[in-house]
């Protein structure tokens, strides 16, 4: 009779590879999604930004004149660099305002956190606007 240990050790190596094969695969397949600490960063560093901005009511001014270069300059140095932006404004009715996009890069396909902010204009009849922020870190 043939000794048969060996061919069973070639099998078992065979769907050891396999496995591992199969496990390598699986896993590099699943996104990797930014850790919370760094979602939440980037919300702090985006909100902080627009309260920089707004501190003394610029950023109301900015909107009721529809200065989106602006207001794009001005996030362009309060953000630091490496985090890419999209702005996006809203009247009181929810409609957006601004025609021309605000933004640093296109943000499509990636995974962004979003801050909105609440802004409003010192003129006599005051108007409210909504803002909303798209932060991503740039790979």
């Amino acid at each position: 009779m043939l000794d048969q240990k060996g061919q069973i050790r070639i099998i078992e190596a065979f769907l050891s590879i396999a496995v591992i094969f199969s496990a390598v695969l699986v896993s590099a397949t699943f996104p990797f999604s930014p850790s919370l600490d760094k979602q939440k960063s980037l919300a702090s560093i985006g909100t902080q930004a627009l309260v920089q901005l707004d501190a003394n009511g610029t950023l109301g001014n900015l909107v009721m004149r529809e200065n989106w270069i602006a207001i794009k300059q001005s996030l362009d140095v309060l953000l630091p660099t490496g985090v890419l932006f999209n702005l996006t404004i809203y009247d009181e009715t929810q409609q957006p305002m601004n025609p021309d996009v605000i933004q640093n890069s296109n943000l499509l396909g990636r995974e962004t956190v979003s801050v909105q902010y609440v802004c409003a204009s010192q003129n006599s009849s005051v108007d409210f606007f909504v803002l909303r922020l798209q932060l991503v870190w740039a790979r």
